[in-house]
């Protein structure tokens, strides 16, 4: 039987006494504690070791009503029940409105009576601490993941920059040495990026907030991907690397394809690590378990192997061998435990044989959903296809509004939306697309396709998609977001988003999911549209600044014409009629002002920014016809800002 601990606080010993024999006669262990005095009882309390406490309410010159409402503020945590020697109903009312959970009336008092209030307390004491830690844990819980998808944005929101403007860069078809570089610049962000999944992959899945995004893939092209994506590591080895299926396989299954790479690329990742000759292998094959057909793919290795040891704990977070597994992993030793954890998800188990000194065997299998009317084909993967292969741009129709507080993922994103054709705007928070898109519609635009942030200063993409929806605006809307964590993708469509793009945003993934909102254009439609007065003119003396110049422009997606003299900068006017006019105010032959003014009377909708490395005179500016100033050196965002 448990032993309570009990304090009694009560200046009549006489009446402790009572109390003692009282507590003698319920079943109970009781250790008793005395406390004769009023500052007694409250240096107790304030020690809080005791588990209940009852007080007398006369203590002397002051009463038991004072020392309850000091007590929890002394510490104490348990219930405390109020003893007097009449019942008065006022007494009652101060008693339990001072914290008392019980008010007892000494006369007539029984042992049952006393036991049975004290039960009670001690009860409703465990209940309510029980209530308070589970609200701490869900609080912690809550804090956990708003801190989670905090850092998810803060980290994969650089890595967006740093990933897209490299495969821009590839996309640019540059030398092949340059190109070579580009690609390991772009191998070694994505493990960059894989290390930080890791560490927030562990995060999410322990706290239940992980999604899965299942979807139709094929097979053979999967798998093919995974070797192309292994086959660089395993040559840098000398190793063989070959994917084997000997029997038909489903020509298309239904899971999460990111999770199920996540999976295959660190188990070959680790088997290409800890083997220095011979080959690894993946096998892949159909079987029955458990009454359901499920995949099952074996990754084995001829490599070192793992002592029992270590086989033991292969699949707990933070291990790292430096035993038989020759060398320290480079990671965050945590792969295989989300491996293990993933494999669950995926509605299968992973097991592990090893013998060291002659490599390894990782098994796993995978729910492919239903197979019933699948189709069954041999595998054939197409070894000679390019390693690196860059996306195919498509063609589209319409406006599309960029929305990001970050100008690195604006300028990236609007990059990739421009290359399609699409005339492309900017905003960078909630407020302004709002005020943007009213401006629009009071002139009878629109935009086709709105790609908006959610985590922005000002006003989130939650809100801004709401008011929106409100307002009538009925276009797609597709939410961007680093926050992976379970219930965004709800979150998102209540809002009223139409999709959802993950980020860091894949140039791929983003064509795909524009392909289902926007129209196809056909080709040569972007020319002719840039033949229609979508031209930037840049006038600037200084060759240096010219190029510069005229690839940041390009960076957003313009195509320029160039010109180091007014004289010229006229020729090229009456030849293209550009739509946006950029000029330098100190020309050779002519002052900006003044070729500003020519410009204005040729073309009366262009719009003319000037650049220079004074400040603007703006009574001649207003009198030229000049829309906007730069004031050199002239940045990218500078640039952005001026053309939006």
């Amino acid at each position: 039987m448990q032993t309570v601990k009990l304090l009694i606080v009560d200046d009549d010993e006489d009446d402790f006494l009572l109390t003692k024999e009282l507590l003698s006669e319920i079943n109970q262990n009781y250790q008793l504690e005395w406390a004769p005095t009023f500052e007694k009882g409250l240096s107790l309390l304030g020690e809080n070791s005791h588990d209940l406490c009852l007080m007398d309410y006369k203590l002397g010159a002051q009463d038991g009503i004072a020392l309850l409402r000091q007590a929890h503020d002394a510490g104490f945590s348990g219930p405390i029940i109020l003893l007097t020697g009449i019942h008065r109903a006022e007494v009652d009312i101060q008693a339990l409105e001072a914290g008392a959970v019980d008010y007892l009336v000494k006369s007539g008092l029984s042992a049952e009576q006393l036991a049975r209030s004290i039960r009670y307390a001690l009860a409703r004491n465990e209940v309510e601490k029980e209530r308070v830690e589970r609200l701490k844990a869900e609080a912690e819980n809550r804090a956990k993941s708003e801190f989670l998808a905090h850092l998810s944005h803060e980290l994969r929101t650089p890595l967006s920059a740093i990933l897209g403007f490299t495969e821009l860069l590839i996309n640019k078809k540059t030398d092949l040495e340059s190109l070579a570089h580009l690609h390991i610049v772009h191998r070694n962000g994505k493990h960059l990026l894989g290390l930080l999944n890791d560490v927030l992959d562990l995060s999410k899945i322990e706290a239940g907030k992980l999604e899965l995004e299942k979807q139709t893939v094929h097979l053979s092209s999967f798998l093919c991907d995974i070797y192309f994506l292994m086959r660089g590591a395993a040559i840098d080895k000398n190793l063989r690397l070959r994917v084997e299926a000997p029997e038909p396989l489903p020509a298309v299954i239904y899971t999460d394809p990111m999770r199920l790479r996540q999976i295959l690329l660190n188990l070959i990742g680790n088997a290409i690590k800890f083997t220095n000759d011979g080959e690894v292998v993946l096998h892949i094959q159909r079987l029955q378990e458990q009454n359901q057909e499920k995949i099952a793919f074996t990754v084995s290795d001829t490599g070192i192997g793992i002592s029992a040891n270590v086989l033991e704990l292969i699949f707990e977070p933070f291990v790292q061998s430096t035993d038989t597994y020759a060398h320290p992993r480079a990671g965050t030793g945590l792969g295989l435990t989300i491996s293990k954890m993933l494999v669950a998800r995926l509605g299968g188990e992973i097991h592990v044989t090893s013998e060291v000194g002659k490599g390894s065997k990782f098994e796993f299998t995978i729910d492919p959903g239903d197979l019933a009317h699948a189709e069954s084909e041999l595998l054939r993967l197409d070894f000679d296809l390019a390693n690196e292969k860059s996306t195919v741009v498509p063609r589209f129709n319409g406006r599309v509004l960029v929305v990001d507080d970050l100008r690195d993922i604006r300028l990236l994103i609007g990059h990739f939306v421009a290359l399609t054709g699409l005339e492309v705007m900017y905003a960078n928070n909630g407020e302004e697309v709002l005020q943007l898109i009213d401006a629009e519609m009071a002139q009878g635009r629109t935009f086709d396709l709105v790609l908006m942030d959610i985590h922005m200063p000002v006003m989130n993409g939650h809100e801004a998609a709401k008011k929106l929806r409100a307002k009538g605006f009925n276009p797609p809307l597709v939410a961007l977001t680093a926050a992976h964590m379970k219930g965004d993708m709800d979150r998102c469509y209540e809002s009223g988003f139409s999709s959802y793009l993950g980020k860091p945003v894949d140039q791929a993934r983003l064509y795909e999911c524009m392909a289902n909102f926007l129209p196809s254009a056909p080709s040569g439609l972007q020319d002719e549209k840039k033949s229609n007065g979508q031209y930037i003119l840049v006038v600037e003396d200084n060759l240096d600044a010219l190029h510069a110049m005229a690839a940041l422009l390009g960076l957003l997606g313009w195509q320029t014409i160039t010109a180091r003299d007014a004289a010229t900068a006229l020729v090229k006017v009456k030849e293209y009629s550009p739509a946006f006019l950029l000029l330098d105010i100190n020309l050779p032959d002519m002052n900006g002002y003044v070729l500003a003014a020519q410009i204005r009377s040729t073309l009366p909708d262009a719009r003319i920014i000037l650049a220079s490395g004074e400040e603007l005179d703006k009574v001649r500016a207003g009198e030229a016809g000049v829309n906007d100033f730069i004031l050199k050196p002239v940045s990218l965002e500078q640039l952005q800002d001026v053309l939006q």
